[in-house]
């Protein structure tokens, strides 16, 4: 297992696209947090720039869903890569279990994502200071926290990729998958279920997105203590889930 974890690790620090789309990430921040409020007050000269809390800046590295995007796509090129050139097919046979190479995947993709996110956070502090509109307010342990949770809720996204691209062999629908997460298109479908719940069940104050990990990846915050439980819960299962379903599938089937 450790030699297919740094086989893995090898192949990701070696992927171009990683280090494209992590500079993507790098300069939208620095963009959004540095030039645009400079730009607002040669703009309007009169009127005062909110200031940027750090403990937002290192929770919501993330804040647009392009920058998600950049970070699914990643990911999901990462994991397929193997199953162009048959590759795959060789390093299959030459292990035990074959289940461990997606186990091994999963582990780097979590340092993939946790790379993003880090790069992330830094990138929006960089941005707000050269800005000038960076704020020490706010308490950066809880920031902390909150970042791990979402990288959590992420990790249960990518165990959702894992399980198509490696489980199914098919890219094209972790592609479409990664567009739907990333920008929140489920948001109008959680509506939907909520509507229909307070409808039949009288459940007013019932709200699905509570429980996906797409959803909270927005909401949870330690701070105030929104949705903490419900985000270690949701990543738990859908992580464990998922990579049982994944092993379980590429052992069943024959690697092309």
């Amino acid at each position: 297992m450790n030699n297919l974890i740094k086989m893995e690790w090898y192949k990701l620090r070696t992927t171009k696209m990683f280090y494209v789309l992590l500079g993507v990430v790098f300069g939208i921040n620095v963009l959004l947090n540095a030039v645009i409020p400079v730009v607002f007050r040669l703009i309007v000269p009169n009127q005062a720039t909110s200031p940027s809390k750090i403990s937002d800046m290192i929770s919501s590295p993330m804040s647009i869903g392009l920058l998600m995007l950049c970070v699914f796509m990643s990911a999901v090129s990462f994991l397929y890569s193997d199953f162009t050139g048959g590759y795959i097919k060789n390093i299959a046979g030459q292990v035990k279990r074959r289940g461990n190479i997606a186990i091994a995947k999963f582990v780097v993709v979590g340092i993939h994502n946790l790379i993003f996110f880090v790069v992330g956070s830094a990138s929006c502090v960089l941005g707000a200071a050269l800005g000038g509109t960076l704020s020490l307010e706010g308490n950066i342990g809880s920031a902390l926290l909150t970042l791990l949770l979402k990288w959590l809720l992420s990790m249960a996204i990518a165990s959702i990729f894992l399980f198509i691209t490696v489980g199914l062999n098919s890219k094209t629908f972790a592609v479409i998958a990664a567009v739907i997460f990333a920008v929140n298109a489920l948001s109008l479908a959680y509506l939907g279920i909520n509507t229909a719940v307070a409808t039949v069940f009288k459940w007013q104050n019932f709200s699905f997105g509570d429980y996906m990990p797409d959803a909270l990846m927005g909401s949870v915050n330690v701070e105030t203590g929104s949705l903490v439980v419900n985000a270690l819960i949701v990543s738990a299962v859908f992580i464990v889930g998922f990579l049982l379903l994944t092993v379980k599938t590429f052992e069943s089937r024959d690697v092309k």
